[in-house]
């Protein structure tokens, strides 16, 4: 019987080949569905890690230390005891002690901490040496200018239960890498959203200094592949334990690291939940293209099924050879299709489960593709081992008839009516930012899922329905007026039983595969917008520099032209995007949404006209100055070509008017001048007011005034006139301590200070605006606009700005920010300090060695991110991994529609040949033929091709919940359209291709048969 049923699948080679290829694809995909499954779980969850900043991967304790408690060891024993805790392998530990207070030298003193930190030495470049003993301290390079001291000096620390505690500073010292895990872990450099340079020391120095309130601070930061060795379960579960039992102990947790763990399990269980269902969809799909290949090919074998009938054969032993005539293809497309998936394995679990248990789910949904099948191809022979010999004899095709047709199609159109509501009605379902947070989003019904498959279904059916009666009208009417080749694919489409049922399967292809194409380039589209919004241009470099300004001449002296490189500072807890504006236009990824369309204009908004800045030259400065009263410090602070800072102290001024001199090597090729420092040097005596006594008169006179004339150099400076300029001079624009008191006249600058130790002691040149002009995003721009509008442009800087346009979002640091230029920024500001995060943007053309150029400038760069790394990350996640195996399951339909069209096709050739070759011989012309065998299942496949386009854009638009690609629920910008024209066009060319390649196959051999003349 076997070599009966190999000779008849000879003799019908491509219906069998087609029943072979089509299983080998549905078999393939649904073996493959496992391991993919398990391979895109595990390389979310590493891109996921990879991705996470590390605040994200950490997980914090903390605790107060009482004197009595507090030992040398007491960092190290607690490292000990959590990592003892969470019990998780690629932890780093480390423990803190921090001591809240101030660092005080003479009269100077600043608010920061006293720190130990395990291993401080290796991450800091020091001038000196490392702390080692008992009072030696590091002092970063901000402190020390500010306190004036360098190592070798002495300092007093002042904290609760501290007095004037005596320290040495044994190195000055500036960060190696300050975005390396080590600092972003301990959150040493951004306390309070304000610039933190702690002071190092060892933990011998803060035991001896017993003070009142010691925090110990121990954080673990998991490495950036721990779910590559962990699954998400085990982080959480360790994570957990471990926070219950350090709780206990008194510790006070905070453990990002379990809700990253968690979310990406959530992630890894969309992709669990997603992947089957368009597997369910495809299997199905493919079962009713088989069904349908199965049921028409049986048509070849009627004749022999009948003759078998005549003679005798029992109905068992008829199944076997009709069933075995497509059991055979398919067991052996089942064969190949594992065997080729067979290399995709990913060689890990699903969540917690095994290798094995993955490939044991690949075989058992191959084994389930073949077996489904099989059972279609054992439904479809059913009809011809029922039917009468007569009807089995006739080379007529059989008709649909009785009310299961009409049953079957009613409760399609049922099912998709209701997979219609049920989508729309969760796709408009309010949802709450707080529920999508807490992973509480409502979730979807399957009927919901299938819906778009439903659809396109009933659409089909719907259109067979109407398609038939109309094509038997214009074969009539066709036939009547002679146009031949009308009539007969008109006909044909009306008296073809495939004609319905391969209608509605084609549509559904259709559909499917536009709602795969257009939600893939939704989802790449998102993804490709939040990752330029998030870095900003097509390169960004994470630098360190000695201040804005340092970073803003380095990148124009490596970028004179301002082509490729633009200086950015950028304060995401600030909500401030600091950028050069001369060159935003040429280097940023600009969007319509940051301020408008063109970034030129938004540049210029920036930038107004400002005065123009005080300079001077030479390496030598002369101060001319008089002391009205008492004795008062004069220090100028100047602005270097390179940005540096340059600090000239021209000591004490008293007396007559007198030349005061300072070396200032820095300023051989020119210095901005940028502000003076004025410190009054006449003690007061205090004065105890009793409550009988008068009280003192307004106007008792300050004991310090100084009168500046002129400043000089090489060349350039400033002269008398510009002292006398009242327009050119101002206070700190930030509410702060008391300024000192201004006032000019012919003979120059008058400078009153203030109370030493109480007061501003800084005069700024007024080279900037009076307001910062900004772009306000988001609700900024409201909360500008409701009274007079402040921004803290870097930490410790508020200034006073001018709303010039408004935005929906920024690049960077996103909704609810403002733009601003770096550069007037920074004049307005007049610290000359640094920002929350120095970085230069970089386009595409930028020199390989850009990192290079900008360290020979002294702007050292640690780290590198691209927006299509970034891209590629998010396209990792969870959305983009599911669309994409829909995306292969939906192109594998068009395939399984267009072979069970070749089927059908390949099926009807014969008789349909035979048909036009009499017709032919009969007179027929060659190009009514033509038209014959071309009309009529090209006409099937375009009404399937437009029936499909129209069922996916509601598919799409209306029944499609709003696409979220991200875990985190990211929405910075307005959702992109769901669909666009050109995606949508060329997944429609790509079906039509298919399907015509195949139709035109078979008219090929139809006209080899029949249309020649014999």
């Amino acid at each position: 019987m076997f070599g009966l049923i190999l000779r008849a699948l000879a003799s019908r080679r491509a219906p069998s080949l087609t029943l072979f290829l089509l299983t080998v694809l549905s078999a393939g995909a649904a073996a493959a569905a496992p391991q993919y499954i398990a391979a895109t779980t595990r390389d979310l969850a590493t891109a996921s890690a990879e991705a996470a900043p590390v605040s994200d991967r950490s997980a914090t304790v903390r605790r107060g230390v009482d004197q009595g408690d507090l030992r040398p060891d007491s960092v190290t024993s607690a490292e000990q005891e959590v990592r003892d805790a969470f019990a998780l392998p690629d932890l780093t530990v480390r423990g803190s002690l921090l001591v809240n207070g101030a660092a005080l030298h003479g009269t100077d003193q600043a608010t920061v901490l006293l720190v130990h930190r395990t291993g401080f030495c290796a991450e800091i470049v020091v001038d000196g040496s490392c702390p080692a003993r008992p009072g030696e301290v590091a002092i970063n390079e901000v402190t020390a200018r500010q306190l004036g001291v360098k190592p070798g000096d002495a300092i007093q620390y002042h904290a609760p239960g501290v007095d004037r505690y005596p320290l040495t500073v044994s190195a000055v010292y500036r960060i190696k890498d300050p975005y390396s895990d080590y600092w972003a872990a301990s959150g040493l450099l951004n306390v309070g959203g304000q610039a933190s340079t702690p002071l190092l020391t060892t933990p011998e120095t803060i035991v001896d200094a017993k003070p009142q309130g010691t925090t110990l601070v121990v954080d673990t930061v998991a490495s950036r592949d721990v779910f590559s060795h962990v699954a998400p379960l085990t982080v959480r579960d360790h994570i957990v334990s471990g926070q219950r039992l350090l709780g206990g102990r008194g510790y006070e947790p905070q453990t990002p690291l379990r809700v990253l763990a968690v979310t990406i399990y959530n992630s890894q269980l969309d992709i669990v939940y997603a992947v089957p269902i368009s597997l369910v969809e495809l299997l199905a799909f493919c079962w009713i293209a088989l069904f349908l290949a199965v049921r028409h090919g049986a048509l070849e074998r009627h004749r022999d099924v009948g003759l078998l009938k005549l003679r005798g054969a029992s109905r068992p032993r008829i199944l076997s050879l009709t069933l075995g005539q497509s059991a055979v293809p398919m067991l052996a497309g089942g064969l190949v299709g594992l065997a080729l998936a067979f290399p995709l394995r990913a060689g890990s679990g699903i969540a917690k489960a095994s290798a094995t248990t993955t490939d044991l789910l690949s075989v058992g949904a191959a084994l389930l593709t073949v077996v489904g099948a099989i059972v279609a191809a054992a439904i479809a022979e059913r009809r011809a081992l029922g039917a009468p010999v007569a009807l089995l004899m006739r080379a007529v095709p059989p008709r649909h008839t009785g009310w299961r047709y009409g049953a079957i199609d009613g409760v399609l159109v049922i099912l998709a009516l209701a997979g219609a509501y049920e989508a729309w009605a969760y796709a408009s379902r309010p949802v709450a930012e707080t529920d999508v947070a807490a992973g509480a989003a409502p979730q979807s019904t399957w009927l919901a899922l299938l819906a778009p498959a439903l659809l396109a279904l009933a659409l089909g059916v719907v259109l067979a329905r109407v398609l038939v009666p109309i094509a038997a009208k214009v074969g009539q009417r066709a036939l009547r007026a002679g146009r031949l080749g009308v009539a007969f694919t008109a006909t044909e489409l009306a008296r073809r039983p495939a004609v319905p049922r391969l209608t509605a399967l084609l549509t559904a292809a259709v559909t499917l595969f536009c709602v795969a194409v257009t939600t893939s380039d939704t989802t790449n589209r998102l993804g490709a917008e939040r990752a330029s919004t998030e870095i900003g241009a097509d390169k960004v470099l994470l630098v360190s520099a000695a201040s804005r300004a340092r970073l803003l001449a380095a990148t124009r002296a490596v970028d004179p032209d301002g082509r490729f490189a633009m200086a950015v500072v950028a304060s995401p807890n600030l909500g401030v995007l600091a950028v050069d504006a001369t060159r935003l236009a040429a280097v940023a990824r600009w969007r319509g949404d940051y301020g408008g369309t063109d970034p030129a204009q938004v540049a210029a908004r920036l930038r107004p006209q400002a005065p123009a800045p005080l300079n001077v030259t030479g390496t030598e400065l002369t101060l001319a100055a008089t002391g009205v009263r008492g004795r008062t410090k004069v220090e100028a602070l100047l602005q270097a070509t390179d940005g540096g800072t340059v600090t000239a102290d021209f000591g004490p001024v008293a007396g007559a008017a007198a030349d005061y001199r300072q070396r200032v090597p820095e300023c051989e090729s020119s210095c901005r001048l940028v502000s003076f420092r004025f410190t009054g040097l006449t003690k007061v005596p205090q004065r105890v007011v009793g409550p009988d006594a008068p009280p003192l008169p307004p106007d008792r006179p300050t004991p310090d005034a100084v009168r500046l004339t002129a400043l000089r150099g090489a060349s350039g400076g400033v002269d008398a006139a510009a002292f006398a300029d009242r327009s050119r001079w101002r206070t700190a624009v930030a509410a702060g301590p008391q300024p000192p008191a201004v006032a000019t006249s012919t003979a120059g600058l008058l400078v009153t200070p203030g109370p030493t130790g109480e007061s501003d002691p800084s005069v700024f040149v007024d080279d900037s605006p009076d307001r910062l002009p900004a772009i306000a995003a988001g609700v900024r721009g409201a909360e500008f606009s409701a009274g007079d509008p402040h921004v803290v442009a870097f930490p410790g800087a508020s200034v006073p700005v001018n709303v010039t346009g408004d935005a929906h979002a920024l690049p960077r640091v996103g909704r609810d920010a403002v733009l601003v230029d770096l550069e007037t920024a920074d004049l307005i500001s007049g610290d000359l300090g640094g920002g929350e995060s120095l970085q230069v943007w970089a386009t595409d053309d930028a020199p390989a060695d850009l990192a290079d150029r900008l360290a020979e400038q002294g702007v050292v760069a640690f780290s590198t991110g691209t927006i299509a790394a970034l891209t590629d990350r998010y396209s990792r996640q969870a959305p983009p991994s599911t669309v994409r195996f829909q995306l292969l399951a939906a192109a594998l339909m068009v395939l399984l529609a267009a072979g069970a069209l070749g089927v059908i096709v390949a099926v009807e050739r014969r008789p349909r040949g035979a048909e036009l070759t009499s017709l032919r011989r009969q007179g027929l012309t060659a190009r009514a033929v033509t038209r014959a065998t071309l009309g009529g299942y090209l006409v099937v496949s375009g009404v399937a091709l437009v029936a499909g386009v129209f069922a996916a854009l509601p598919a799409r638009t209306v029944l499609a919940a709003p696409l979220n690609v991200f875990a985190d629920g990211w929405d910075v910008l307005p959702p992109p359209a769901a669909v666009r024209a050109v995606p949508l066009l060329l997944a429609l060319a790509a079906a039509a291709l298919v399907y015509a390649v195949v139709v035109l196959l078979a008219a090929g051999l139809l006209r080899r048969n029949g249309g020649e003349p014999t």
